[in-house]
């Protein structure tokens, strides 16, 4: 009998575990969205930092984009050579 209540116990840990981690993940994206901080390096709050985590925004390593801009005519010659319409 002590086997079955431990087992319900750690499903009901795990299912409120789950509930905390989801409720803390919206919070932390409405202040994400509200301040519109999703690309900055730094979250505006622990919440929204801890979303970050969860959610793998923060740690992934993503490329700057800002500084890899290239010409958009660079591919023109590629074109050309095989005969593709502009």
């Amino acid at each position: 009998m002590a086997a079955i209540e431990v087992i319900i116990f750690a499903a009901a840990a795990g299912f409120a575990f789950a509930v905390l981690i989801t409720i803390i993940v919206i919070i932390g994206i409405r202040k994400e969205e509200r301040y519109l901080t999703l690309m900055n390096k730094t979250a505006p709050g622990a919440i929204a930092q801890l979303a970050r985590i969860v959610l793998g925004r923060y740690v992934r390593k993503e490329q700057d984009w800002l500084a890899q801009r290239s010409d958009p005519h660079e591919f023109t010659a590629a074109r050309e050579t095989t005969g593709l319409p502009r």
